[in-house]
Protein backbone atom coordinates (compact mmCIF):
# COMPACT_ATOMS: atom_id res chain seq x y z
CA UNK A 1 0.00 0.00 0.00
CA UNK A 2 2.65 2.07 0.88
CA UNK A 3 4.53 1.85 -2.89
CA UNK A 4 1.37 2.50 -4.60
CA UNK A 5 0.70 5.59 -2.74
CA UNK A 6 4.79 6.51 -3.47
CA UNK A 7 4.52 5.76 -6.95
CA UNK A 8 0.94 7.95 -7.30
CA UNK A 9 2.78 11.28 -5.42
CA UNK A 10 5.87 10.61 -7.68
CA UNK A 11 3.39 10.83 -10.80
CA UNK A 12 1.57 13.04 -9.76
CA UNK A 13 4.54 15.33 -9.30
CA UNK A 14 5.97 14.66 -12.45
CA UNK A 15 2.60 15.80 -14.11
CA UNK A 16 2.64 18.65 -12.27
CA UNK A 17 5.89 19.55 -13.38
CA UNK A 18 5.32 18.91 -17.17
CA UNK A 19 2.14 20.71 -17.25
CA UNK A 20 3.84 24.07 -15.44
CA UNK A 21 6.47 23.20 -18.15
CA UNK A 22 4.56 23.50 -21.08
CA UNK A 23 2.62 26.88 -20.00
CA UNK A 24 6.24 28.38 -19.37
CA UNK A 25 6.74 31.45 -21.57
CA UNK A 26 9.70 33.51 -21.82
CA UNK A 27 9.65 36.86 -20.18
CA UNK A 28 12.61 39.04 -18.42
CA UNK A 29 12.31 42.54 -17.28
CA UNK A 30 16.04 44.04 -17.94
CA UNK A 31 17.12 48.15 -17.71
CA UNK A 32 18.39 50.81 -20.18
CA UNK A 33 20.44 52.78 -18.45
CA UNK A 34 21.14 56.15 -19.74
CA UNK A 35 24.61 57.11 -18.35
CA UNK A 36 25.55 59.71 -21.14
CA UNK A 37 24.79 63.29 -21.89
CA UNK A 38 22.92 62.34 -24.44
CA UNK A 39 19.01 61.37 -24.60
CA UNK A 40 18.52 57.26 -25.69
CA UNK A 41 15.84 56.39 -27.94
CA UNK A 42 14.89 52.89 -27.72
CA UNK A 43 12.27 50.94 -29.97
CA UNK A 44 11.53 47.45 -29.69
CA UNK A 45 10.59 45.06 -32.84
CA UNK A 46 10.11 48.64 -34.64
CA UNK A 47 7.38 49.89 -32.50
CA UNK A 48 7.13 53.47 -31.06
CA UNK A 49 10.32 55.11 -29.66
CA UNK A 50 10.93 55.30 -25.74
CA UNK A 51 13.22 58.44 -24.52
CA UNK A 52 15.48 57.37 -21.24
CA UNK A 53 16.76 60.94 -20.20
CA UNK A 54 20.39 61.39 -19.36
CA UNK A 55 21.46 59.92 -15.86
CA UNK A 56 18.42 57.90 -15.90
CA UNK A 57 17.17 53.98 -16.04
CA UNK A 58 14.05 52.50 -17.74
CA UNK A 59 12.54 49.07 -17.74
CA UNK A 60 12.28 47.07 -20.59
CA UNK A 61 10.61 43.49 -20.69
CA UNK A 62 11.59 40.94 -23.31
CA UNK A 63 8.37 38.69 -23.97
CA UNK A 64 9.59 37.35 -26.83
CA UNK A 65 12.74 37.37 -29.68
CA UNK A 66 13.11 40.05 -31.99
CA UNK A 67 15.07 43.42 -32.50
CA UNK A 68 16.28 46.35 -30.66
CA UNK A 69 16.75 50.18 -32.34
CA UNK A 70 19.07 52.66 -30.06
CA UNK A 71 19.53 55.89 -31.49
CA UNK A 72 21.50 58.93 -28.82
CA UNK A 73 19.75 62.17 -29.69
CA UNK A 74 20.22 65.71 -28.44
CA UNK A 75 18.00 67.56 -27.05
CA UNK A 76 14.22 66.37 -26.13
CA UNK A 77 12.45 66.81 -29.71
CA UNK A 78 15.25 64.81 -31.25
CA UNK A 79 14.21 62.29 -34.01
CA UNK A 80 16.09 59.08 -34.54
CA UNK A 81 17.00 60.07 -37.84
CA UNK A 82 19.38 62.56 -36.54
CA UNK A 83 21.09 60.71 -33.98
CA UNK A 84 24.57 61.25 -33.58
CA UNK A 85 24.71 57.69 -32.77
CA UNK A 86 22.35 54.39 -34.19
CA UNK A 87 22.42 51.09 -33.91
CA UNK A 88 20.21 47.96 -33.93
CA UNK A 89 20.96 44.42 -32.15
CA UNK A 90 18.86 40.96 -31.87
CA UNK A 91 17.16 39.98 -28.85
CA UNK A 92 16.56 36.72 -27.33
CA UNK A 93 14.17 35.35 -24.93
CA UNK A 94 13.53 31.66 -24.42
CA UNK A 95 11.66 31.40 -21.12
CA UNK A 96 13.47 33.30 -18.74
CA UNK A 97 16.83 33.20 -20.17
CA UNK A 98 17.37 36.93 -22.32
CA UNK A 99 20.13 38.66 -24.04
CA UNK A 100 20.93 41.05 -26.44
CA UNK A 101 22.74 39.02 -29.90
CA UNK A 102 26.27 40.79 -31.14
CA UNK A 103 29.57 39.49 -32.29
CA UNK A 104 30.10 36.74 -34.24
CA UNK A 105 28.61 33.72 -33.25
CA UNK A 106 32.60 32.67 -31.36
CA UNK A 107 32.40 30.19 -28.62
CA UNK A 108 28.57 30.98 -28.82
CA UNK A 109 27.66 27.01 -28.31
CA UNK A 110 30.25 26.97 -25.06
CA UNK A 111 29.64 30.57 -23.86
CA UNK A 112 26.63 31.86 -24.62
CA UNK A 113 25.28 34.69 -27.45
CA UNK A 114 26.99 37.40 -26.72
CA UNK A 115 29.24 36.37 -24.06
CA UNK A 116 32.53 36.71 -26.11
CA UNK A 117 31.68 39.49 -28.76
CA UNK A 118 34.23 40.84 -31.49
CA UNK A 119 31.77 43.06 -32.65
CA UNK A 120 32.35 46.82 -31.28
CA UNK A 121 29.41 47.94 -29.78
CA UNK A 122 30.71 51.53 -28.26
CA UNK A 123 29.68 53.88 -27.03
CA UNK A 124 27.39 50.64 -25.63
CA UNK A 125 28.08 48.09 -23.12
CA UNK A 126 25.54 45.26 -23.69
CA UNK A 127 24.23 42.18 -21.34
CA UNK A 128 25.90 44.50 -18.85
CA UNK A 129 25.50 43.78 -15.88
CA UNK A 130 23.00 41.48 -16.25
CA UNK A 131 22.29 39.73 -19.93
CA UNK A 132 19.49 41.31 -21.84
CA UNK A 133 20.87 45.47 -19.71
CA UNK A 134 21.85 47.82 -22.07
CA UNK A 135 24.32 50.79 -21.04
CA UNK A 136 25.21 53.74 -22.67
CA UNK A 137 28.21 54.46 -21.70
CA UNK A 138 29.39 58.23 -20.06
CA UNK A 139 32.63 57.83 -22.72
CA UNK A 140 29.59 58.76 -25.69
CA UNK A 141 29.56 62.49 -24.36
CA UNK A 142 27.03 64.61 -24.49
CA UNK A 143 24.95 67.53 -26.40
CA UNK A 144 26.70 70.64 -27.42
CA UNK A 145 25.48 73.43 -24.90
CA UNK A 146 22.89 75.91 -26.96
CA UNK A 147 24.54 78.92 -28.29
CA UNK A 148 22.21 80.86 -26.66
CA UNK A 149 22.69 79.83 -23.15
CA UNK A 150 26.88 81.29 -23.42
CA UNK A 151 25.71 84.65 -23.79
CA UNK A 152 22.64 85.29 -21.56
CA UNK A 153 23.19 87.64 -18.98
CA UNK A 154 21.17 87.93 -15.85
Amino acid sequence: MRTAFGIAAVLGGLAGGLLAASSAEAGCTRQIINRSGYTALVSRDGGPWVAVRPHRAQAIRYAHSGRIDVALTCGRGALPESAAFRASFGTVAVIDRCYIQFGDGFFEEQLGGGFWGRKDTGPLALNNPRQGDLVVGPAAGACAPERGALSARY
